[in-house]
């Protein structure tokens, strides 16, 4: 005859222990799936912050070269130029021979502006402060960003002082990697040497680094970001 079991007993020492082992493998795995949640959100929350950095600076640079060359020199007479050659804006500047002598772009005559990770632009951002030089350089992994009003002087010297020049982008690894972040080009129809004063096109490629290694594989995430601008204004 099978002796019932009084509820009042309560459970044994080994279901006990069952349950608890069954337990602490449910909450392990449940924690365990957290927590490599969480990793990846962190790893994902770097990357995302890196490509929208990077995005906003490709945004606010073809923003520039769009309305660079602003007002061109065709809207002033030309005595009223010659005295004053900072109410015009040529689109693109340069190092040498500026703004008479145009260089030729990736040449030693033209130093390093314009060239893989240098650029200087002319316009006028319609703040009441005339035609200003913007500049981007990229200084190790940081690309810079100036605004400079215009003057008669040197464009690149000008613009060059520490109080001009600010960080814009971190962890940009362009240089490190050597591939350009400036690339130019003309007109379809334009052949040979490409001299500073035909730029048209600036095409842009920023490779970027996540601030922080991935949690989860303990290295660095990068991303590549491409754009192209095309100068609307009227060239020198």
């Amino acid at each position: 005859m099978r002796k019932k079991r009084n509820p009042a007993n309560g459970y044994s020492l080994v279901e006990l222990l069952v349950a608890t082992v069954l337990f602490t493998i449910i909450a392990g795995s449940v924690f365990s799936l957290l927590f490599s949640a969480q990793l990846r959100y962190r790893g994902e929350s770097d990357v995302t912050t890196a490509f929208q950095q990077a995005n906003v600076a490709i945004d606010q640079i073809t923003r520039d070269v769009h309305s660079a060359g602003y007002p061109p020199p065709n809207s002033f007479a030309a005595g009223v130029l010659l005295g004053n050659p900072a109410l015009m804006a040529v689109p693109f500047s340069w190092s040498s021979g500026y703004p008479n002598t145009p260089c030729t772009v990736g040449s030693s005559g033209c130093g390093t502006v314009p060239g893989d990770y240098d650029l200087i632009l002319e316009t006028d951002m319609g703040d009441g402060k005339g035609v200003q030089w913007i500049r981007y350089s990229l200084d190790g992994t940081t690309l810079k960003r100036g605004i400079l009003p215009k003057s008669a002087s040197d464009p690149v010297s000008s613009t060059s002082g520490v109080d001009v020049l600010v960080p814009y982008l971190d962890n940009v690894l362009n240089g490190s990697q050597g591939v350009a972040i400036f690339s130019y080009s003309g007109d379809v129809n334009s052949v040979g040497p490409l001299l500073s004063s035909d730029i048209q096109k600036v095409d842009i490629k920023l490779i970027v680094q996540s601030a922080e290694p991935d949690p989860q594989t303990h290295q660095f995430r990068t991303i590549t970001l491409t754009g192209q601008a095309v100068c609307f204004n009227p060239n020198y």
